[in-house]
């Protein structure tokens, strides 16, 4: 990992000293869903308003570097091994993020003014973990089915847990340069939480075994806590350093 991150250092920095160096402004708003341990649910059925800002260091007109924030809603609603189940929260997310353009781009060019292009990078999200106690969830290993329990003789305390949650981001997108210094495009961003307490459902079919063993089905590397974020931004082009030539832009 540290070779890896080294060689994507030194690529960067090579990249830069042979390039005019800008950097981009920008706004998004847009819609996110997520996908977690409930079935039946379908992809942006419900409109949950995000939105956010960004800043894009631009290494020449294939490369950038995108450190975004974006802040809203997430919510669902579907069934778990036929039960019904729903949440609604907050979600703040951060990510930095490079950013590859397929064709060459540059705001203000004519001849470089549109481009498919590519995220990935890495993030974190921040939000609150709301348990319940009149919903427990318990599984009988004996029958292979989701039992739905209200309280019980259960002692549950009302638990509300905020937490930072590392997340792996990357998405796919499109931009149009509509003058000098103004950009719009589309994109659709994913993020892999390294949680499964999105939902509220922490490991939902995780049961005691009859040795007094926990079985658990996710673990911080395998989880099902996704969030898709489906929005358009808007890009204003600062600059940085000497102002960008018409000699590189010809070049690039």
């Amino acid at each position: 990992m540290k070779r890896l991150a080294l060689v994507f250092a030194i690529v960067l920095i090579t990249i830069s000293g042979h390039a005019q160096k800008t950097a981009d402004i920008g706004i998004w708003g847009g819609t996110a869903t997520s996908w977690g341990d409930m079935d039946k649910n379908t992809p942006f059925e419900k409109f949950n308003l995000n939105f956010g800002a960004y800043f894009r260091y631009n290494f020449n007109a294939r490369v950038g570097m995108r450190a975004m924030f974006l802040t809203g809603n997430v919510s669902r609603e579907g069934f778990v091994e036929n039960a019904e189940w729903a949440f609604d929260k907050g979600v703040q997310d951060l990510t930095v993020q490079a950013e590859i353009n397929y064709l060459k781009y540059i705001l203000g060019s004519k001849k470089m003014k549109f481009s498919p292009y590519v995220t990935f990078g890495l993030g974190v999200s921040y939000y609150t973990y709301n348990f319940r106690p009149e919903d427990i969830w318990t599984f009988n290993p004996d029958h292979p089915e989701l039992t739905y329990t209200a309280g019980g003789d259960l002692v549950v305390d009302d638990r509300e847990e905020s937490l930072v949650v590392p997340t792996f981001p990357f998405g796919i997108g499109a931009k149009w340069a509509i003058g000098q210094r103004l950009g719009v495009g589309v994109e659709y961003q994913m993020r892999k939480h390294m949680s499964d307490k999105l939902d509220d459902l922490d490991d939902p079919l995780a049961f005691v075994n009859d040795m007094g063993e926990t079985v658990n089905y996710t673990t911080q590397f395998h989880n099902n806590d996704w969030v898709g974020y489906l929005g358009v931004h808007v890009t204003y082009k600062i600059y940085i350093g000497k102002k960008a030539c018409p000699a590189y832009q010809s070049k690039e």
